[in-house]
């Protein structure tokens, strides 16, 4: 069967979590300091009480230039020289954009996110997941999957990376401050790759530490440094305060994942601050920017959940280093491939938009026997069991999770 987005008091909204716990959310953000990061994560967490109104679920694109910045990523504004038909290009492109950036808000509905904003958290410790997004993506592109591992009793901290690698990246210094936007650096034609990423990687790894260690002083209470910004307007809502959080956040037991190129900022970390993590899952990893890494790390802690319409040979031989094996007859490697899976099976790209004639358009129909939700949930499974079988050395939940799908799922890395 296909999917389409679900509608409630007519807003239509992303997919409810599967797991036992309503989720809140909210987007927390640094002060400016000398010598650290400015931070901005959306933080999802298992919430307290009955309170789960649309009117306080968030907007998918929270920002009218999230949805510009998606789509100028695909169709780049020109740059603007003296000439007469240069201005008219970006004239015309700038238009362009606009356009379909209206177009993308109102193909996919701007769904809401079924997350309550800035409810208060349930009064238990629950693990932490720190979540890498891949290039041109933000803290809300995989609301889906984020909400949905909240759900099963996690916190999850979506960053919005500093590195100019987002599709762009809202800045804010204090909480009576400006906003302002950090745009996606992008890589001049015929230039190499490797130099751009390279710093990329180095400011994420930098980022992720700095997040674990900010997430470790909200557990502690100590908050002054890290304001909250909410994103709806004109809602009434308790007085938010991230001295809720303290003692609730389990730091000692912290979990690193991404996708893409978050998966290769995955791998870096759990190499470099395994002590620090768990475990780590990278989904459908893109594994050039690790491509001459040296350090490996405990293999036994890592994950890959590949798509296979977008690994080829040279990311597969990148990843073979990191291949470790499991004791199941059937499944016997750390790398798990969706059968059929697009690149962006984790995102909410195929959930928001393969429902609709566009999209079915953009990225052909759905597999009616394993839809795009079907596929989405399915890392989410994949992810859960894993941790488990991290943190209590139990394998059966990890490998009964495999069984589940495993006709969509084969396991391992051939190289021609």
């Amino acid at each position: 069967m296909s999917y389409s987005l679900p509608k409630t008091n007519g807003l239509f909204h992303l997919s409810c979590p599967t797991g036992k716990y309503r989720v809140g959310c909210l987007d927390i953000f640094s002060k400016t300091r000398e010598g650290k990061l400015p931070l901005l994560f959306r933080l999802y967490y298992p919430s307290a009480g009955e309170h789960n109104a649309v009117d306080r679920w968030p907007a998918w694109l929270p920002h009218s230039r999230y949805s510009e910045a998606y789509v100028s990523a695909k169709w780049p504004v020109p740059p603007c020289r003296n000439t007469f038909i240069d201005r008219l290009k970006q004239n015309i492109s700038v238009g362009t954009v606009s356009l379909l950036s209206w177009l993308l808000r109102w193909v996919s509905g701007n769904p809401r996110i079924c997350a309550t904003e800035a409810n208060r958290p349930l009064n238990e410790r629950f693990p932490v997941v720190l979540f890498s997004h891949g290039l041109i993506a933000c803290r809300t592109t995989y609301s889906t999957l984020c909400t949905d591992i909240a759900s099963q009793g996690y916190y999850v901290a979506a960053l919005e990376h500093g590195d100019s690698s987002a599709c762009v990246r809202m800045m804010l210094d204090s909480p009576d401050g400006q906003v302002t936007w950090l745009e996606r650096e992008e890589l001049p034609q015929g230039a190499p790759e490797g130099e751009l990423r390279a710093r990329q990687l180095d400011y994420r790894e930098k980022e992720i530490v700095q997040c674990l260690d900010s997430l470790r002083d909200i557990d502690k209470g100590d908050v002054d440094q890290h304001f909250i910004k909410l994103s709806l307007d004109g809602v009434e809502t308790e007085e938010s305060n991230l001295g809720w959080f303290k003692g609730l956040i389990a730091t000692d037991k912290a979990v690193i994942c991404g996708h893409s190129m978050g998966g290769a900022t995955t791998v870096r970390c759990l190499a470099n601050h395994g002590h620090q993590f768990t475990a780590g899952i990278a989904f459908d990893s893109w594994m050039f920017p690790v491509r001459e890494d040296k350090n490996l790390p405990n293999l036994e802690k890592l994950m890959f959940v590949n798509y296979e319409r977008f690994q080829g040979e040279k990311n597969l031989t990148t990843m073979k280093k990191y291949e470790t094996e499991l004791s199941h007859e059937e499944f016997s490697s750390n790398v798990i491939t969706i059968k059929k899976a697009r690149h962006y099976a984790c995102t909410d790209i195929l959930v928001a938009f393969q429902g609709t004639r566009l999209g079915r358009l953009l990225f052909g129909a759905q597999d009616p026997e394993f839809n795009s939700y079907d596929g989405l949930i399915t890392n989410s499974e994949l992810f859960h069991a894993w941790v488990l079988k991290a943190f209590t050395g139990d394998e059966q939940p990890f490998f009964e999770a495999i069984n589940k799908r495993k006709e969509f799922l084969f396991h391992g890395i051939t190289l021609k």
